[in-house]
């Protein structure tokens, strides 16, 4: 069990409260103040999680994560904060995890008021209980957020954090919240999208693709800088803002369990709320009506999920300029495989002769690399002996590290030069951790290593491969041995010229965790 100790730091919403009526930044406060705290412990001090996001959730909390992570493999004795509840606010699952990692691994929670020890059942009553009553808390602070969010909304003033394109997002004068205002430029292109959706281009009617197309040409680009496409346009077409209307709740979050694992989506609603906004509309009612209009009669329903997979290659072949992955299309010469990134310079190509360049490049594996031995781990010794070095340095740091309070104590440090030397030490000791962690994991295995590791089941998937009756089945077994394709083509074959000829691949191995060796 390490003798080390880190510091976990978290804002919330109370913080972010006081930090604007001017009472200093939060995360500064509270560093200072479990220093002094550690070092009237004597508790060396290793590493601090600065908690920049304030999600309720675990999986919204990348720091927790990676501290319950260190907690685990025994990188600290215990963590110092502020109180448990910033440890924890989210449901019992969240809680339960935080409380059995503190358990197992036999850390302790400090904080200024008290420290909890797991091992002891009034402290871990005690330590749940505190948890519990954080979760009730966070619960009705967030029901009068919500009720608060409701009220502005219906009191037509803007919630989003981002404006709608044409807009900027402004204070509303004398009163708490934020109104749209009209940016002059921009208005005149979202009157110019209306019309050209509504009324045409160049004499003939036009989708979103080619609106996007023309205002990418004309040298525009959205708020954020990106080029526009064809849903950034469906996005202008269908929002109300436009009108002066404010939208709220389009979107509710629905938190479902599959495998045992909390899925979070955001499916739209079936009755969004829309009102009259404080803000003056853009457009006139007549032309958003005509193009909700021309909306509704565009509309594609979404493919069944019922429907059979009908590409082998599905979800494997990725373009080499954009990044992309490959789609599937039926034509009168056969299935094509395409770039979907409007005038990717990427060119398509057969599915079928594609599919079969692919298995002939499997089938060269075989013969590339069955009869090549395996490149030699390195020595086992030669490796212990470096850990064995790491280990005592590391043990050297750590006695250093424990000297300080001596030091301070005996008034030979003041407490900056004491925290600076601190600070030294721990970065030395993090960098020493980084140097073990390298030098008792195996090597990183290198493309053809991967390969030879994967030959036995790529044998497999050849030999299955034309028993295979459907596209699914096929699909499974090349991504059994495929990680993905990165497919470059960007010159486009004559007829009298193999497709092939401008054709290059890379396919990279799938090597399962449990098959990989050093």
């Amino acid at each position: 069990m390490s003798k080390l100790y880190c510091m976990y730091l978290r804002k919330s919403r109370a913080d972010l409260e006081a930090e604007a009526r001017g009472e200093g930044e939060t995360l500064s406060r509270h560093r200072r103040t479990l220093t002094e705290l550690a070092i009237r412990m004597h508790l060396p001090l290793g590493e601090v999680y600065d908690e920049i996001a304030t999600g309720e959730s675990i999986a919204a909390r990348p720091q927790m994560q990676r501290m319950l992570a260190d907690i685990e493999a025994g990188m600290w004795a215990g963590v110092l904060c502020m109180d448990v509840d910033r440890l924890a606010r989210g449901d019992s699952i969240d809680q339960g995890i935080i409380s059995q990692t503190f358990l197992y691994s036999n850390a302790i929670i400090i904080t200024p008021g008290k420290t909890y020890d797991p091992r002891n059942e009034s402290d871990s009553e005690f330590f749940e209980m505190k948890m519990f009553f954080s979760r009730r808390e966070y619960a009705q602070i967030r029901k009068r957020l919500q009720a608060g969010r409701m009220r502005s909304v219906l009191d037509g003033r803007y919630m989003g954090t981002r404006p709608p394109y044409g807009y900027r997002r402004v204070k509303i004068q004398g009163d708490k919240g934020w109104t749209l205002e009209i940016v002059p430029e921009k208005a005149e292109i979202v009157r110019m999208i209306y019309d050209w959706y509504v009324n045409g281009m160049d004499g003939r009617p036009v989708g979103c693709g080619a609106i996007a197309t023309r205002l990418n040409d004309m040298g525009l680009r959205t708020d954020m800088g990106n080029r526009f496409d064809p849903s950034c346009i469906l996005n202008i077409i269908t929002n109300p803002a436009y009108i002066g209307m404010v939208r709220w709740n389009q979107r509710t979050t629905v938190v479902s369990l599959q495998n045992g694992q909390r899925i979070k989506s955001r499916p739209k609603s079936d009755e969004p709320i829309i009102v009259r906004g404080l803000h003056a509309p853009i457009l006139t009612q007549e032309i958003y009506d005509a193009a909700q209009e021309r909306h509704a009669g565009r509309y594609v329903p979404k493919t069944p999920e019922t429907l059979a997979l009908s590409n082998p290659l599905a979800g494997l072949v990725v373009c080499h300029e954009c990044g992309h992955t490959l789609q599937r299309k039926p034509s009168p010469r056969g299935c094509w495989i395409f770039c979907p990134t409007r005038r990717c310079k990427t060119i398509g190509i057969l599915e079928d002769v594609f599919e079969r360049a692919v298995l002939e490049h499997l089938q060269n594996w075989l013969v590339t690399y069955s009869d090549e031995n395996a490149p030699s781990a390195p020595a086992k010794n030669a490796a212990d002996a470096v850990a064995e070095q790491l280990q005592r340095q590391k043990q050297t740091l750590q006695t250093q590290l424990s000297r300080l309070y001596d030091l301070l104590e005996q008034g030979v440090y003041t407490t900056e030069i004491f925290l600076a030397r601190q600070r030294e030490l721990t970065e030395r000791l993090s960098a020493l951790d980084e140097k073990l962690a390298a030098a008792q994991k195996p090597p990183e295995l290198d493309m053809e290593a991967c390969i030879r590791q994967a030959l036995p089941r790529v044998k497999a998937v050849l030999d299955a491969y034309p028993l295979a009756e459907t596209a699914a089945e096929k699909n499974a077994l090349l991504k059994s041995v495929i990680e993905r394709i990165d497919y470059q083509k960007t010159k486009r074959s004559t007829r009298w010229q193999n497709s092939l000829d401008f054709l290059q691949m890379t396919i990279y191995p799938r090597v399962p965790a449990g098959e990989i060796q050093g």
